[in-house]
């Protein structure tokens, strides 16, 4: 790896979505948008649900990614994320919104699983 790119790696519990070398990256962070060129101070950070954006000399490639974590080590990017889409420039909103939509579903069954568990535990409690 040359000093002057950064290797990205960008995992999710399903599959590896991305590998590569970059110029530049841009990520979603929990506290806003945090964009890292090589020879960066270490950092890690909390994602939000937003676009990582990675430019190299040839193109620059978009992914959605629904909270996480972003390690940046020695020229090393290491995002964890617990869901990745790749896409494009144009259709950018489109996957924030589609990701977003899929965390809100998760949160409300979660939601309401707890107050079922909730309900069968003082069900519980009135049988003895």
């Amino acid at each position: 790896m040359s000093d002057k790119k950064i290797s990205v790696s960008i995992v999710t519990p399903e599959e590896h979505v991305y590998d590569g070398e970059v110029n530049f990256i841009s990520i979603p962070a929990k506290s806003g948008s945090l964009g890292i060129l090589p020879g960066h101070l270490p950092i890690v950070c909390n994602l939000g649900v937003g676009i990582v954006k990675l430019a190299t000399d040839r193109e620059t490639e978009y992914i959605g990614v629904c909270w996480g974590f972003m390690e940046f080590i020695n020229n090393r990017a290491n995002i964890l994320t617990e869901r990745a889409i790749v896409t494009n420039y144009e259709q950018r909103r489109k996957t924030i919104e589609e990701l977003k939509k899929k965390h809100d579903i998760i949160q409300e069954i979660t939601e309401d699983t707890k107050k079922v568990i909730q309900a069968i535990a003082s069900m519980q409690r009135l049988k003895k």
